[in-house]
């Protein structure tokens, strides 16, 4: 016996498709709502979910107030023609996580100075092309001014690291020439009516005189003579020292060690590689600059410690000679007031590498001026964005869920060439019966003993729309 199904309206099926297809849809839009929505927020306000360390402390706009942005060692790489897709793609990512700190920071914390605490690039022996190919990525990728206009514009400061010119012994003229050209001085001076940073090489300090191999002596001369102009100059505002390598600290002060290598180890005199300034040209820095007869404050800003450190160095009294407290190291999160005008200590801050596996940090150094002492109190925090995944993250599943949305709202509509049929025509094609006695060999015949007389099969007559028709 036949068993025959009865046929779904168009109407009904139209309903049930519209109903999973819209379903479908509220999906996809939620999961995107709830995923991506949260990141985007996060990426580009994470300073209002950070305000404690992520904005000034104090409030006053004096036209004296110093507000200091901090970028330590971006390092960024460099690629070329043997590079895989996967690194390209990091390098291109990475400037772009970098630009988006320094693009949400500078409109909304309005600096009066960015400085960038040297090590721009990742390596010193690179070609002069390579070169000039990482210092357009570094100033139209990274450290662009973003739509946003700033005013008035930060002074913009770039200090020489040991990866962008060396250390001591492998400084040479073409290398200093070329960081010169784009980035300005190795040695510099920025004054204002209170206050004056002085930017200095660094690398060549602890050089020696006596090294004329490659030239090396004349820098050290130069950078020793430069600082010593500075000692004399009767400064009676605040002094802001920057440099790359932090100055000499006992084992156990910072996470970097008191570390020295050679190329001529027997006369230590040609310097391979340094973690920090030595004890001597520590001293003889602290005492030129704030010892006996100076002002006796101010603040010593550096770099090349990835780690990060913030200390207090103070004078021993009767004697020409400083030791170094600990104040906090690494991704410890604080935010630490100095009093400027009290002359028995001088801040020393290590700024935390900006590089995403430290956590794309940025240190806020603000010295707010004081009217009745006539003199700054300084404020330091360490302001961190989080690791690059989260970059990452934010843009990648905000094009995966964009590309998912236009699947759900354009192309699922078309999907199943029966819905199709149901959005163009409006009618439904009925569907196949399936039966106990008759074997179907395909969709479109069903196979059938001839009449025996005029009377038509039930078989024949669903076919005919349940119409009887007269078989001859």
């Amino acid at each position: 016996m036949l068993r025959r199904h009865a046929p779904l309206s168009p109407s009904s099926k139209l309903t049930d498709y519209l109903l999973t297809t819209r379903t479908l849809q509220y999906i996809v839009v939620g999961l995107s709502y709830f995923v991506v929505v949260p990141l985007v927020i996060y990426t580009f306000y994470y300073p209002s979910f950070h305000s404690d360390i992520c904005s000034w402390p104090s409030a006053s706009r004096s036209p004296r107030d110093l507000r200091l942005l901090l970028f330590g060692d971006p390092q960024i790489r460099g690629a070329d023609t043997s590079s895989s897709l996967r690194t390209r793609l990091d390098i291109f990512g990475n400037d772009h996580y970098l630009g988006h700190i320094y693009s949400t920071l500078l409109p909304r914390l309005h600096p009066s100075h960015v400085i960038v605490v040297g090590d721009l690039f990742s390596s010193q022996w690179i070609s002069d092309e390579e070169f000039d190919l990482r210092t357009r990525r570094y100033k139209n990728r990274i450290f662009r001014h973003p739509s946003l206009d700033v005013t008035p514009a930060p002074v913009f400061l770039n200090l020489s690291g040991n990866h962008d010119i060396g250390y001591a012994h492998d400084v040479t003229d073409s290398r200093v020439r070329r960081f010169e050209k784009h980035f300005g001085q190795l040695n510099f001076v920025v004054t204002g009516d209170d206050f004056r940073i002085i930017g200095f090489n660094s690398m060549s300090l602890d050089g020696s005189l006596d090294d004329d191999e490659k030239g090396q002596a004349s820098f050290t001369r130069d950078v020793r003579n430069f600082l010593d102009e500075q000692m004399k100059v009767n400064f009676r505002g605040t002094t802001i020292l920057a440099t790359h390598v932090p100055l000499h600290k006992q084992r156990g002060i910072c996470i970097d060690q008191p570390y020295f290598t050679y190329y001529d180890e027997e006369s230590e005199q040609l310097i391979r590689e340094q973690n920090m300034i030595s004890e001597e040209t520590s001293q003889w820095l602290l005492n030129g600059f704030f010892g006996e007869g100076r002002a006796g404050h101010g603040v010593i800003i550096n770099g090349h410690d990835h780690e990060g450190c913030l200390v207090r160095h103070t004078v021993v009294k009767g004697e020409p000679r400083w030791n170094v407290t600990a104040i906090a190291t690494g991704d410890a999160r604080y935010q630490y007031d100095y009093d400027n005008s009290d002359s028995s200590g001088v801040l020393e801050v290590t700024v935390r590498s900006v590089m995403g596996q430290f956590g794309g940090n940025v240190g806020l150094l603000q010295g707010t001026w004081n009217t009745s002492a006539q003199d700054y109190t300084f404020s330091f925090s360490l302001c961190r964005f989080g690791s690059q995944h989260i970059w990452w993250a934010t843009y990648v599943i905000a094009i995966i869920c964009a590309c998912a949305s236009v699947i759900a709202f354009i192309g699922l509509p078309f999907l199943d060439e029966k819905a199709r049929r149901v959005f163009i025509t409006g009618t439904m094609t009925p569907p196949i019966l399936n039966s106990d006695i008759i074997c179907h060999r395909s969709r479109h015949t069903i196979p059938v003993s001839p009449p025996t007389s005029g009377r038509q099969t039930p078989v024949d007559s669903f076919l005919s729309g349940g119409k009887t028709q007269k078989m001859d």
